[in-house]
């Protein structure tokens, strides 16, 4: 009779989660799963490179990116109560 090691579940990250490239050590942002394949970005931006699902880990905390994350409010400059005060004032 032989003992039978079941498979652990593979990691399946969330589209914009930072992830590890355990292959390559390179750090990514998930994009999606193509015909078996992860799709990674550089975290600044550039070209994506795949990776096998089983050398896809967790990032950690450090950079990563939340899905579910409420996008920053835009921020407005501070207007002046009178534009008209800081007009130059011409010779007449």
């Amino acid at each position: 009779m032989s003992i039978r090691k079941r498979a652990a579940a593979a990691y399946r990250p969330r589209v914009g989660q930072s992830v590890l490239d355990t292959r390559t050590g390179r750090t990514g942002i998930y994009m999606d799963t193509i015909g078996g394949e992860h799709y990674l970005r550089p975290p600044e931006g550039g070209c994506e490179w795949t990776a096998r699902p089983e050398h896809v880990a967790p990032a950690g905390d450090t950079g990563e990116v939340e899905a579910d994350a409420e996008p920053a409010a835009p921020t407005r400059p501070v207007s002046r109560a009178d534009p008209a005060s800081s007009a130059p004032a011409h010779a007449a």
